[in-house]
């Protein structure tokens, strides 16, 4: 029992050291969500099929658009919560429904 232990614990601490360094090298490999404090206007359901497209509030980079679906004040920590929706605009009829993508506590509203 004990040297599996040991084995987990090991696996474990490697496992964090791995993450650790994904998020230090970022890029592609990044550990986290991009759900930065900061957003641009953008669009989304921009391909033919799908739905109309429109402005959004958030950023494009090389997984795609990803954007503030929408925010909501929390008193209890004083800041906004964002919550980020990825455009997953796709398919074959160009109308792939969006996902979660994360949120971040933000001290600012996305516009």
């Amino acid at each position: 029992m004990k040297r599996n232990l040991r084995r987990w614990g090991a696996l474990g601490t490697a496992a964090v050291s791995l993450a650790g360094a994904m998020v230090v090298t970022g890029g592609a490999t990044s550990a986290h969500a991009d759900t930065r404090c900061s957003v641009s206007k953008i669009y989304i359901n921009d391909s033919p099929g799908g739905d109309p497209k429109q402005e959004a509030f958030g950023h494009s980079h090389d997984t795609g658009n990803h954007y503030v679906s929408k925010y909501v004040w929390l008193t209890n920590v004083r800041k906004w919560l964002w919550v980020w929706m990825a455009d997953n605009d796709g398919g074959w009829d160009g109308d792939t429904p969006d996902t979660s993508y994360g949120s971040s506590e933000c001290a600012n509203t996305p516009w």
